[in-house]
């Protein structure tokens, strides 16, 4: 469908899209904006309870896909449900995250820190690489990782998800290289301070959020449906030439420094 079709189909009709940490905030906005454009959405978590809450709010016949995301055969798992169920991935959305080890790098747990490289990193890579492979055999499809600000900003006590959230935006410029001639995109929707529970540490605190806004040129904390919207984008007809790109869903925060000769 091109981007100026007039078509009364919804643009994602018969598109299958699987969305990881689809139970809250970004995953579930995500899930549901995809559902919204037509697509059958396979939401993936932990907890099957909490995805059947939000499944029951979609159209076009949701699937649960329990799983934890930090096992080894994680992506296994999903792509092999999402054909068992659906006949297979046309939309992949990478979107599980968590705090995961934080602090000062020299107090860094090793356990910790393993987990959550299997959980930004690990784990995005190997289920990208294994749906691609799947995607380019049914002609084509999208995957859009979501990461974080934190991957091209330099912050004190976030050095290992500033790591992990950077190597996703490296290693969607490879998986785009890799995929390009099978019809796969691959794209980063980076986002800044977000009003979920993850992003709360900043939205939740009253002078904490305003120190953060003085460097936001659009003066606002994102939404969960912000996101929802560019990774909307990113899966649909509308981006049908862009591939290997990370686009900052962040009010201008990682483009913009504050001029010290300049009062606010």
């Amino acid at each position: 469908m091109s981007a100026n079709s007039t078509s009364s189909t919804p643009e994602l009709a018969g598109r299958n899209a699987v969305v990881t940490g689809a139970s809250r905030g970004i995953g579930a906005a995500t899930a549901r904006a995809l559902a919204r454009a037509g697509a059958r959405v396979l939401l993936v978590g932990r907890s099957a309870a909490t995805l059947e809450e939000v499944a029951a709010g979609l159209p076009n016949d949701p699937v649960v896909i329990a799983v934890d995301l930090t096992r080894p055969d994680a992506h296994h798992v999903i792509v092999d449900r999402a054909e068992e169920a659906a006949g297979g991935i046309d939309i992949l959305v990478n979107n599980a995250g968590g705090g995961g080890a934080a602090g000062p790098a020299n107090r860094l747990a090793v356990a910790d820190t393993d987990l959550s490289w299997a959980l930004h990193l690990r784990t995005p890579l190997l289920l990208s690489g294994l749906a691609a492979e799947r995607m380019a055999a049914r002609d084509g499809g999208s995957i859009v990782n979501v990461s974080s600000g934190l991957g091209q900003v330099g912050m004190s006590g976030v050095s290992v998800y500033s790591a992990l959230r950077a190597g996703a935006e490296a290693a969607t410029r490879s998986l785009a290289a890799e995929w390009g001639h099978g019809g796969v995109r691959v794209n980063t929707v980076s986002p800044g301070a977000t009003r979920t529970g993850l992003g709360s540490w900043i939205t939740g605190h009253e002078a904490v959020a305003r120190r953060y806004l003085e460097g936001v040129p659009l003066g606002r904390v994102g939404e969960p449906e912000d996101i929802a919207e560019a990774v909307l984008f990113l899966s649909s007809p509308r981006s049908s030439y862009i591939t290997g790109q990370t686009l900052a869903v962040d009010g201008g925060w990682v483009t913009t420094a504050p001029n010290p000769a300049v009062a606010v």
